[in-house]
């Protein structure tokens, strides 16, 4: 969520408006942002790459959410550190100065790959600084490069967008030629120590989400000597979950029956919501339905739902608590008949009945979120959509550092005419009934194996390190979460000699910014700032999961009143109304 240059604005903002109605993911998933990547590589001279930085106050047109007290600044790094003569990419910064003697520094990682730092640490973790815990503590924050005003990585406007988004990617791929290698994980740990470097060089305290995990874990392990503390938010393995992310399929069960419908919380509609989407899904296989909708215009439309739209509902589950209280009912509705529910939190999107390649740009974008922040958050300002329009996920460089790091069934340095081949193979080798309740097809079809398979050949990535860190480390894990659920923690835990887990009730993907009860948060700070982490949140488990709507004015049951047709309308209107402004979020209703 950065802003541009005025004259890169309104160009920006007009092909997110065209490739919204495309994807049709609404503010999820992530639309790419038109710029040559070209621009943004400036043949800096090298002695520039060992200056300190200068910290100046930062424009308003840079700012998405305005929270006092940010200055800004900008750090040349070399675009290959093993051709410096290749030029450079200026990596954006954002701190909030400590306001007491400064005992240490806390850093973002954002998540990913493509997602920008700086606006979630506009709305999030810059406004903690006013906190006394915090005021010794400088805060700071990079876009990684390819991302938000780090020189984001954009397909060339000369490629003409079609629903064939594979083919398009493919190209923008080749587009991009050479560069393209220049995006790994590996280069976000490289400029991470360069940051630290021109920072001071005085040990980090990382505060790591996602995929940003990932960069922190590998940091870790290079540079020990550079790290203080860290705290993990939902994090990705070292290296990385396997193509398909069947984790999340692993961990749906569990977190169906133990986290969102506990202590019979669903017994009044559901007895066991599991089994209710196996059966769905089954059901719709076979014969889908169809729905009718209002879009978030007012606009009636039909949609088709079918196995895709429920793969695609459960993709989403996690993202905010609401989401997961609404999921149960509209299973059960549309188990039913009245697929209404589903289509409407689905956001009637295209992807529920679109070519495989759409799908998988929405399955890419829902894994690489690390976190949405809300506009205006934590007391901030707004900015305008031309401001914002760079918040959105670089898939370019989701898939220039994915489809040469993530565990694929072929090399990336492999042509593509043998991936097609090396696919079949490796889904032949595949645990029957890895992909339950849905079909190996329909997964692999919205993975990113799917748009990997045509980005072009391209040099492996650097493995990770080897090494297990001794540095105090902290790992977040939401109950909800499916994207990376509490058995994946268990695995990233492993990799750290001194790590503690702490469990978040009630609560998904992005732990921080979407716990209820504000313990991560105060977990977070506490751990960074060298407290001992709380070995649980405490309280109970609140759950307020929603029955499925009525499917016609008889099944309204107005409370207090006689069941005449007034009182039932009534009644209808209030539910209604309820269920617009419960909404999470305003993509359709």
């Amino acid at each position: 969520m950065e802003a541009w240059e005025s004259i890169r604005a309104s160009r920006a903002v007009a092909l997110t408006d065209r490739r919204t109605s495309v994807f049709g993911v609404g503010r999820i998933v992530g639309v790419c942002v038109v710029a040559c990547v070209g621009l943004f590589v400036c043949p800096l001279p090298a002695p520039a790459l060992a200056a300190p930085l200068t910290f100046g106050r930062c424009p308003a047109a840079k700012l998405v959410v305005k929270t006092p007290g940010l200055e800004c600044a900008t750090l040349p790094v070399p675009l290959s550190r093993e051709d410096p003569s290749r030029g450079t990419v200026p990596l954006a910064v954002q701190r909030v100065p400590a306001s007491a003697p400064q005992a240490g520094t806390i850093l973002l990682v954002a998540g990913g790959p493509g997602q920008p730092a700086l606006p979630p640490f506009e709305a999030l973790l810059a406004p903690l600084a006013r906190l006394p815990a915090l005021r010794s503590y400088e805060l700071v924050s990079f876009d990684q490069r390819g991302t938000g005003q780090s020189g984001a990585l954009t397909c060339p406007e000369t490629i003409e967008l079609h629903t064939a988004l594979d083919s398009y990617f493919a190209a923008c791929g080749a587009a991009l030629g050479t560069s393209r290698a220049d995006y790994t994980s590996q280069s976000s740990v490289d400029d991470l120590e360069a940051l630290r470097l021109a920072l001071g060089g005085s040990p980090l305290s990382l505060y790591a989400v996602s995929y940003g995990a990932k960069v922190a874990a590998m940091y870790a392990r290079e540079h020990p000597e550079g790290v203080a503390r860290v705290v993990l938010d939902y994090p990705s393995p070292l290296t990385g979950a396997d193509p398909i992310d069947s984790q999340r399929l692993r961990a749906l069960r569990r977190v169906l029956d133990e986290v969102v419908c506990p202590n019979a919380a669903c017994r009044s509609f559901a007895r066991d919501p599991y089994a209710d989407l196996v059966r769905l899904v089954r059901a719709l296989r076979a014969h889908p339905r169809s729905a009718h909708i209002f879009d978030s215009r007012g606009r009636p439309e039909t949609v088709s739902v079918g196995e895709t739209s429920i793969a695609h509902l459960i993709g989403l589950m996690d993202l905010s608590p609401r989401m997961a209280e609404l999921v149960p009912g509209a299973i059960v509705a549309a188990a039913r008949g009245d697929a209404a529910p589903v289509a409407r939190l689905a956001g009637a999107e295209p992807a529920l009945s679109s070519p495989s390649a759409i799908g998988a740009v929405s399955s890419a974008a829902e894994s690489a979120l690390a976190w949405e922040g809300p506009s205006g958050a934590a007391g901030g300002e707004a900015a305008s959509p031309q401001e914002t329009a760079s918040s959105l996920i670089s898939l370019e460089l989701l898939l220039a550092t994915s489809c040469v790091e993530r565990p694929l069934p072929w090399s990336p340095e492999s042509p593509l005419s043998s991936r097609a081949a090396a696919e079949g193979s490796w889904i032949a080798q595949l645990p029957a009934g890895i992909t339950d309740p849905f079909t190996v097809h329909n997964v692999v079809s919205r993975s990113l194996i799917e748009l990997c398979k045509a980005w072009p050949p391209t040099p492996a990535a650097p493995p990770p390190p080897d090494g297990i860190p001794s540095i105090p480390t902290l790992i977040l894990s939401g109950d909800e979460d499916l994207r990376a659920p509490y058995e994946q923690d268990l695995t990233v835990a492993s990799g750290y000699s001194d790590a503690q887990i702490l469990r978040i009730p009630d609560t998904g993907h992005s732990t921080v910014s979407s716990d209820r009860s504000g313990c991560a948060e105060r977990a977070m700070i506490g751990f960074l700032t060298g407290e001992p982490a709380p070995t649980s949140c405490s309280g109970p488990s609140v759950n307020h999961v929603a029955p499925p709507p009525p499917f016609s004015l008889s099944d309204v049951n107005p409370a207090g009143a006689r069941p005449t047709l007034a009182a039932r309308g009534a009644a209808a209107v209030a539910l209604t109304v309820q269920e617009i402004v419960g909404q999470p979020s305003p993509s359709g209703g």
